[in-house]
């Protein structure tokens, strides 16, 4: 299915927001290249000291009843400090773009994130006469997945801004990567988690020294999340509301990267299409404030055509709401639980409807048999959730959203290691011939 394109929001108990992240008074512009954000809907720009800034814009909440997640205001880049940008070593990862970013890299918490490879899949395009389809690997960031990007800006802000400790409501990447960047900072950390994360998952996050706490149902995690901030000094990195916001907008901003490299990459050819896994949209989102910069700089002529690759349909019919209804809508268990849930965001909405994109929604039953394919015909194993964007831009080739001679990115955003009894079951099924 493919489109073009409130209730219970959590609020500190106290009504009056007390201040826990410290004033610092070696925040630079060497660490910071800006000290503002600003709500994208209406304009309100919080104080990027308030602890309450994951919950979003107030004022939409108030108007709308739904929660917006803030954008960081940072200066428009020419294309002459983009190409200056390329120049420097790809080796530099995410920080090799550090002038276009939110955090700067003087005191960047870094594990050499970013410059992953782009790899052409001309066996897997071939079955649908796909050309130039080619898939971006984010497992080959140090924990192996997308977030690496998003966590080592944010707590990079976590740090500058003399955060206490660092806080993530994760089933799986997110609090993976989280607890690798803390343990670099020096900084505790905190996962708020269900009783049903993989064991995998758990490990990773435990390995690197966080502190994994599991409940049995998702809003709980924000409401400990909730009280964390008001009480402990904890900084959010990932959504920690329902419904939900997004990450931290320092977070989001680093995903601006991806857009960044495919630049470079392919030596600035224009790219047609770039199919994302979607759920809360914060990558969604960044990669396509990449995309503006270049386009507003006149390094692309055109922004590339957004599609959201998602499960449950819940971007699409989120886009067709008026007033904007984010959910939740029906869901079921899922192979892709990381953009699982009944909820979208406005962030994630508003990128496809801003960018003229799309959702293309898979069945269940494509997600694994993709994933294996994937891994068969070209050598890639990805995750579930990055077999979704996979099978989407299958689809989106079928219904002719893209061309066949279009120049397409699937953005993988983790391995299938992540969660191989899945996969171990998938290929159990099909050997008995099921």
């Amino acid at each position: 299915m493919r489109v073009t394109g409130d209730r219970g929001f959590l609020r500190p108990q106290n009504p009056i927001i007390r201040l826990i992240i410290e004033k610092r008074d070696d925040v630079t512009t060497d660490t910071f290249h800006l000290d503002s954000m600003a709500c994208p809907r209406c304009g309100h720009q919080p104080d990027i000291r308030d602890p309450a800034n994951y919950l979003g814009c107030p004022k939409c909440h108030a108007q709308l009843g739904i929660p917006v997640n803030y954008v960081v205001q940072s200066k428009q880049p020419s294309i002459a400090e983009l190409r200056s940008s390329r120049e420097r070593p790809a080796g530099l990862g995410i920080w090799r773009w550090a002038p276009q970013l939110p955090v700067g890299a003087a005191q960047a918490v870094s594990l050499n994130e970013g410059n992953t490879p782009l790899i052409s899949l001309p066996t897997f395009g071939s079955r649908f006469g796909a050309t130039r389809l080619h898939i971006k690997n984010e497992s080959a960031n140090p924990t192996w997945s997308h977030k690496d990007r998003l966590c080592a800006a944010a707590v990079t802000a976590a740090k500058a801004l003399g955060a206490r400790a660092v806080v993530a409501a994760s089933t799986g990447n997110h609090g993976a990567s989280l607890a690798a960047y803390a343990a670099r900072a020096g900084m505790p950390c905190v996962i708020s988690t269900l009783n049903s994360v993989p064991q995998t998952m758990r490990v990773l996050m435990e390995s690197y020294g966080a502190e994994v706490r599991t409940v049995e149902h998702s809003d709980e995690r924000f409401e400990a999340i909730a009280a964390g901030v008001r009480n402990e000094g904890w900084y959010p990195c990932s959504n920690s509301s329902s419904p939900p916001v997004g990450s931290s907008p320092y977070g989001v901003d680093a995903y601006k990267t991806i857009a960044y490299e495919l630049w470079a990459q392919t030596d600035g050819k224009q790219i047609d299409a770039v199919v994302v896994p979607t759920g809360y949209g914060d990558c969604l989102r960044g990669i396509a404030r990449g995309f503006d910069d270049l386009y507003r700089a006149g390094a692309i002529e055109k922004i590339p055509r957004l599609i959201a690759a998602e499960i449950f349909g819940k971007v699409g019919r989120s886009i067709n709401t008026d007033p904007i209804h984010l959910g939740p809508w029906p869901t079921a268990e899922s192979a892709a639980f990381s953009i699982g849930g009944g909820f979208t965001t406005y962030q994630a909405v508003d990128t496809i409807k801003s960018h003229g994109g799309d959702a293309v929604v898979v069945p269940e039953s494509s997600i694994l048999a993709t994933q294996l394919e994937l891994a068969r015909s070209e050598g890639i194993y990805a995750e579930a959730s990055s077999a979704v964007a996979v099978a989407a831009a299958a689809a989106a080739y079928r219904d002719s959203i893209v061309e066949k001679d279009d120049l397409v990115v699937i953005i993988s955003t983790s391995s299938g290691l992540k969660d191989p009894a899945a996969t171990a079951a998938a290929i159990a099924a099909m050997k008995r011939g099921n």
